[in-house]
């Protein structure tokens, strides 16, 4: 995608670009923190106002490339690194110059690097009501999401399906020794090249749809943020994949496997229907069934036909006459594949001996897992896929790290006491339900339960679970029978959750 010559100058102008402090820090500096949010939601009037008789090449550079505006070749920075931007084919115009692209810093804590896509719809030198068909996406709330999810254990082969503006692939970079990324779109191939470049680095980068550049090939971790979004039809790349219903990410579950060495592992976003009459749990159990792999389903949202509709007609700026004609049409489509809500989520497939299937909605989290949170909760499901009701007697159990039991307090505003009481308006605190609580994770508090609490209280990491139970029985007076059938469900789903561990014997 692109030239030794080009990779050249796109390495001489990340320096360039560095030196003018065109970073993200550099840009929040420039136009101070609440434009620098503005710019995160798509507006760009704060930005502007801020920049506002500021010169030189930093405010060019972002005037240019982040705000898309149309400059004049005399006003700019003698430094201003044209003729490399001109060579890259990142802008337009002989007196007057507009950006063809958007640049964007963007990294990690200890990074810099440069995002390459499209401007969105609506706005810039060459505003339009409505994207391309080939539009690339910048970073957006799904590829965030990826990108927080996606373990990061070094690999030696990583592959990015998709890979679109190449947001998926800078993180690969960091802990791959290979990256390869593929992408049906000839323009995405061509902005992850150049966001490679500009952020110092080379990928594999493949034309063709899914895995067919890849065929025959296998890698140690798989990412994809595909076009998930269920539609009537194949309007946009970066969004439709033209499937009937949810059929892509079926269809995607089904062939990773092939893909994946042992113990590799795939991360994928995803939509599905929730179909009338059917749980939308034992639909898509059934993408994952026998295919080699455990598989980790998570919903994290979900929404109703017209909110969903709605949403994605808005997102590639469409305004025009026929809208009320293409929402009908889409409404239809959905009503006809039976559906009731969509949900959103991810699909973590790992390649082991002995395949699991978990499914769960995390709706109510107190936000996204990180990578390293994901591979816990693989071990921790791996773990309960080794011990079955018999075993996991034998087993010793351990509070993890970080988790404390707590009671929640709740405060009463005016509480009167009873006439046997002393009167008093002053405020009083009552004892709430006692929670299972991680503060610092992302999993949200578990209420305990007399019984599951006393459980608990004995789940030392020395004795077994069969101990467990019969102290536990002993401390509430009740029959050993009664508490061994609420407390072996119970703590196995405490495990799964990542409140407890399982002990195991070295």
């Amino acid at each position: 995608m692109l030239t030794p010559q080009d990779r050249i100058v796109a390495a001489r102008l990340r320096q360039e670009l560095l030196r003018a402090e065109f970073t993200a820090d550099g840009v929040l500096g420039l136009v101070g923190a609440q434009a620098y949010s503005a710019l995160s939601r798509e507006e760009f009037v704060p930005a502007r106002r801020a920049l506002v008789g500021v010169t030189g090449v930093l405010a060019d550079v972002v005037r240019l490339f982040v705000l898309d505006e149309v400059l004049e070749i005399t006003a700019l920075a003698p430094d201003f690194p044209l003729a490399d931007v001109r060579s890259l084919g990142l802008v337009e115009g002989v007196e007057q110059v507009h950006a063809v692209v958007d640049v964007r810093p963007y990294g990690e804590p200890d990074t810099d690097w440069y995002v390459v896509s499209d401007h969105s719809a609506g706005r810039g030198a060459v505003a339009k009501d409505e994207v391309d068909a080939d539009h690339v996406l910048g970073v957006g709330g799904a590829s965030l999401t990826l990108a927080r999810i996606t373990p990061r254990t070094a690999v030696t082969r990583a592959l990015d399906i998709g890979t679109g503006c190449g947001v998926q692939a800078l993180h690969l970079s960091r802990h791959s020794d290979e990256v390869v990324a593929t992408d049906n779109n000839m323009r995405a191939l061509r902005c992850a090249a150049l966001s490679a470049a500009l952020s110092g680095f080379e990928w594999d980068v493949r034309h063709g749809s899914f895995l067919e550049p890849v065929a025959g090939e296998s890698f140690d971790l798989i990412v994809s943020n595909p076009p998930f979004v269920i539609s009537p039809g194949h309007r946009y790349t970066y969004r439709d994949a033209g499937y009937p219903a949810d059929e892509l990410g079926r269809e995607l579950v089904a062939q990773l496997p092939h893909y994946l060495n042992d113990q590799g592992v795939a991360v994928l976003l995803a939509n599905w229907l929730h179909v009338d009459g059917q749980d939308w749990r034992d639909r898509v159990t059934q993408w994952v069934a026998d295919n080699g792999c455990s598989a980790w389903i998570a919903q994290r949202e979900v929404q109703d036909p017209t909110e969903y509709v709605g949403l994605w007609l808005r997102d590639a700026g469409h305004a025009g006459s026929d809208q009320d004609r293409r929402y009908n049409d889409w409404l239809d489509a959905l009503e006809s594949w039976g559906t009731q809500a969509i949900g959103f989520g991810w699909i973590v497939l790992t390649k082991t001996d002995r395949p699991w299937v978990h499914v769960e909605d995390v709706s109510s989290a107190y936000r996204l897992p990180r990578g390293d949170e994901v591979v816990d909760a693989l071990k921790a499901l791996a773990d309960l896929e080794n011990t079955d009701a018999f075993t996991m007697l034998e087993r010793r159990l351990a509070v993890a790290p970080g988790v404390v039991v707590r009671s929640q307090e709740r405060y009463s505003l005016d509480q009167r006491y009873s006439q046997d009481q002393q009167s008093s308006q002053d405020h009083q605190w009552a004892s709430g339900p006692t929670m299972l609580s991680r503060p610092d994770g992302w999993r949200q508090d578990q209420f305990l339960d007399l019984v599951t609490r006393e459980l608990i209280a004995h789940c030392d990491g020395q004795s077994t679970v069969a101990e467990v139970i019969d102290r536990t029985a002993a401390q509430l007076s009740m029959d050993e029978g009664d508490v061994l059938a609420i407390g072996l469900l119970r703590l196995r789903e405490l495990i799964a959750e990542g409140f407890l561990l399982i002990k195991f014997d070295t």
